[in-house]
């Protein structure tokens, strides 16, 4: 007769003793009983994933580590090692040859040109996603400067998502060499292009290689059709209005609607007196030298926005009353450029204007330091056991229903102004 096995004891297992402890040492036996037998809170889940969550990056940066030295085995002439080294990889591990070879190269990366992003990895701080975000910006720099873009970007990276590591790190990858930056932009240039990809039962897909500049604008444009199609009897998903007002545009159904993208840039930019870089709404880091053409086009309809060179930021107005002026909701789509929640890169002028406090509490008001861009999901989620504060301009934290509270700061690139 076989043994029933013994339920394990706990004394509590939401405690959560393996929170703190570096990736390597975390118990995992203790979480796969804690998995099975149902014994964790919310909070305790949530802590459980976070701690997984390093553990995955840290066996990633080890099984990184452990290519590189697969690949010393596979010299090859005029190249850190040999291309066939892939077809290996991919026969282990039932990967395509493409996919063996971009984790090859990234192994070798990390361990040869990024110290610092695989020190990220292994301490559970970067994963895979991140780093590999991180190294696809870097990848052209000289191991010296890349190294330089590191100690700018990676600290707090763990608290930074993929969207905003490579904003930060093609910001820094432009100062450091502004005209590198903008020879490789104009032959990027050169490269555009439509491709055509055909689908299953009778789709396919269409895409286009453009400046981030015109693709913004095309993008709003269709954006701004489809938003003002969407009625409450419109069954139509918001995706679904998009395709069919890039449809209708392209196939000479007229519109009259307009659109607006925002170019944040310092007056000093503008000026030639410095080649900081701009930030494209909804695009992220552009040079210097193509915001100052942009700016300059009298014929264009970018909206311009200058900035301070020291604190990147414009002057405040507030106004009391629920629907915000268009001057107003304009102020803060600049501060703030994307969606105020936690970890989402939604840009501004898609989300809704939201009251951090609710408009009808005595407290709410329509203001500048009260206000924020927020997409629907981050909008609802506040009546669903959320709750936001804004204490300064620009920096909202906002607590979970398990308790947890996330400090954001949406435009982290140009702090809010001290007031």
């Amino acid at each position: 007769m076989s043994k029933k096995r013994r339920r394990p004891e706990f004394t509590d297992p939401n405690k959560q003793p393996w929170r703190t402890m570096p990736p390597s040492w975390v118990p995992l036996q203790m979480l796969e009983e804690l998995d099975r037998y149902g014994r964790a809170d919310a909070d305790t889940a949530l802590a459980a994933i976070e701690t997984l969550d390093k553990v995955i990056s840290y066996t990633q940066a080890m099984q990184m580590r452990f290519m590189d030295r697969f690949t010393n085995a596979r010299p090859a002439v005029g190249a850190p090692f040999s291309k066939y080294a892939a077809g290996e990889i991919a026969a282990s591990l039932t990967w395509s040859v493409p996919a063996a070879q971009k984790r090859l190269n990234l192994a070798y990366q990390l361990v040869h040109e990024l110290p610092g992003t695989m020190a990220g990895m292994s301490h559970g701080h970067l994963d895979l996603r991140k780093a590999f975000t991180f190294a696809d910006q870097v990848g052209h720099l000289s191991p010296e400067d890349a190294r330089k873009v590191e100690e700018k970007v990676l600290p707090g990276a763990d608290s930074k998502t993929p969207r905003s590591i490579r904003d930060r790190a093609r910001r820094e990858v432009i100062k450091i060499d502004p005209a590198a930056a903008e020879a490789r932009r104009k032959k990027l240039v050169s490269e555009r292009r439509v491709e055509k990809q055909p689908c299953e039962d009778g789709m396919a897909l269409l895409g286009a290689f453009l400046p981030a500049e015109s693709a913004e604008a095309i993008y709003r444009i269709i954006d701004t059709i489809a938003r003002s199609l969407k009625t409450k009897d419109e069954t139509r998903t918001m995706d679904a209005l998009r395709a069919d007002a890039l449809t209708d545009l392209c196939l000479g159904v007229p519109s009259n609607v307009r659109t607006k993208i925002e170019l944040r840039v310092d007056a000093t930019t503008l000026m030639g007196l410095d080649n900081n870089p701009a930030i494209l709404s909804g695009y992220g880091p552009m040079t210097a030298q193509r915001a100052r053409e942009l700016a300059g086009d009298e014929n264009s309809e970018w909206y311009r926005i200058l900035t301070d060179p020291v604190s990147g930021v414009v002057i405040d107005h507030g106004r009391t009353r629920y629907r915000p002026t268009k001057a107003l909701r304009d102020l803060v789509n600049a501060r703030d450029q994307r969606c105020c929640g936690p970890a989402c890169n939604r840009p501004a002028a898609t989300c809704e204007f939201d009251h951090t406090t609710p408009f009808r509490d005595p407290e709410g008001k329509t203001a500048y330091d009260s206000t924020g861009p927020a997409c629907k999901f981050h909008n609802d989620i506040k009546e669903h056991g959320w709750t936001v504060t804004q204490p300064t301009p620009g920096r909202f934290l906002w607590t979970s229903p398990t308790g947890r509270t996330y400090d954001v700061t949406p435009n982290d690139e140009y702090p809010p102004p001290p007031f």
